[in-house]
């Protein structure tokens, strides 16, 4: 991929989601629901004020007026929602009965809306979703609606995704949801959207989409496939890279704004072929403290540099040489990983992964307790971690980062 317009041809052949992309997309959803046999119930799910300062809201209660279609708002989905969340979802479903469900807001209101809309149709409970394949394996064959996704922020990719990360309180830990069952049908988004995500969430997001890319690329025991090459992660890096201190300069720079959710789509494009591994794991433990996007992103160059002892890994970082600036040319693997994090400590704001408020010894004991709970992750790591081994691995890698 050479253009920053040559993504628009990606989408158009990714089989799995309609994707569209572009200022005042969110008009798809009348003619989506026009073609409907009959006149669709559909239940809204979003965040907080966010909606408001972002037009969403407008979009929304436009296309809900002007069409007469039967309609719930479903709101105030936090950035970390747990099963509770996901049970008020449900109990709105269930009492609207709806046919449709939109999500509009970031990756944890899309995850939310997933994971809810699953539950719903299936009659499971939420944590019998927990697990790879879980809703494929208990209903083989049958094939249940999806959601419509309108993502707000330019990080997760959840709009392509097969899954949906949820807070499990009572385990006291981020819990993964990975079926091909709640794959949004239609991705729906609007660029104009992030122009009111204050810096900091703008980082943050870019910073999640970026690490997506990146594990993608390193992930070398998944089978290559259209949706995930190593051209396209490449692409999507360079693509933030270019444009994210851009955004810091100019918040209003739609096209700026278009770039970064193209990059963030393609990560979640990658990841559902080529899963994250041990960076985003550890970040499940850091919920409710640090936001995902830094913790996945500070956590990437020690993980990082641990996966180099494989040929193949080493080789796939090159693949990245001279795209972070560095004073010289950047010959080894490490040099790009180096690189990498000093561009990542830009802009999450913290020279290093000890600075961040909480990340202590206290935390490397979680994160490394904590990991046997996500064992799909520890299986994808592209340096071989036996669930037996994780938690002493995870705790050397993280306590030299002390």
């Amino acid at each position: 991929m050479t253009s920053d317009q040559d993504y628009i041809e990606l989408f158009e052949h990714y089989k799995p989601v309609c994707i569209d992309l572009g200022p005042g997309i969110l008009t798809d959803l009348s003619a989506e629901f026009l073609l409907s046999d009959e006149k669709p119930v559909v239940t809204f799910v979003t965040g907080g004020n966010s909606l408001a300062k972002s037009g969403a809201r407008a979009d929304m209660t436009n296309i809900v007026l002007h069409y007469e279609f039967e309609s719930r708002l479903v709101e105030g989905i936090p950035a970390e929602p747990d099963m509770d969340d996901v049970a008020r979802i449900i109990e709105a479903l269930e009492q609207s009965k709806c046919s449709e469900v939109v999500a509009i807001g970031g990756g944890s209101v899309i995850d939310a809306a997933k994971a809810a809309w699953a539950a719903y149709q299936t009659g499971l409970d939420v944590s019998e979703l927990f697990g790879s394949g879980k809703i494929t394996e208990k209903f083989p064959g049958k094939e249940f609606k999806r959601i419509i996704a309108v993502p707000t922020t330019a990080g997760t990719g959840s709009e392509v995704t097969p899954y949906s990360n949820i807070v499990d309180r009572a385990a006291g830990v981020k819990r993964l949801i990975a079926d091909k069952q709640i794959v949004p049908r239609m991705a729906l988004i609007d660029p104009y959207y992030g122009r009111s995500m204050p810096d900091s969430l703008t980082a943050a997001t870019a910073l999640d989409a970026l690490t997506h890319n990146i594990e993608s690329l390193l992930n070398i025991h998944a089978p290559e496939t259209e949706a995930a090459t190593n051209r396209n992660a490449v692409f999507a890096v360079r693509l933030i890279k270019d444009n994210l201190p851009l955004a810091f300069r100019d918040p209003n720079d739609v096209y700026v704004r278009e770039n970064l959710c193209a990059a963030a789509t393609i990560g979640g494009m990658q990841i559902a072929d080529r899963p994250t591994s041990l960076p985003h794991l550890g970040s499940f433990s850091f919920y409710g403290q640090v936001p995902h996007g830094i913790a996945a992103s500070m956590l990437l160059p020690p993980f990082w540099r641990y996966y180099l002892t494989e040929k193949a890994v080493a080789e796939r970082t090159m693949l990245l040489a001279d795209i972070f600036p560095s004073k010289t040319k950047q010959k080894t693997p490490e040099a790009v990983v180096d690189a990498a994090a000093a561009f990542i400590a830009k802009y999450a704001g913290a020279p290093k992964l000890s600075a961040l408020p909480c990340f202590d010894a206290a935390m490397v004991d979680r994160i490394a307790s904590d990991a046997v709970k996500n064992p799909m992750k520890l299986a994808s790591a592209p340096r071989p971690v036996a669930p037996e081994n994780a938690a002493e691995i995870i705790s050397g890698i993280l306590k030299k980062e002390l």
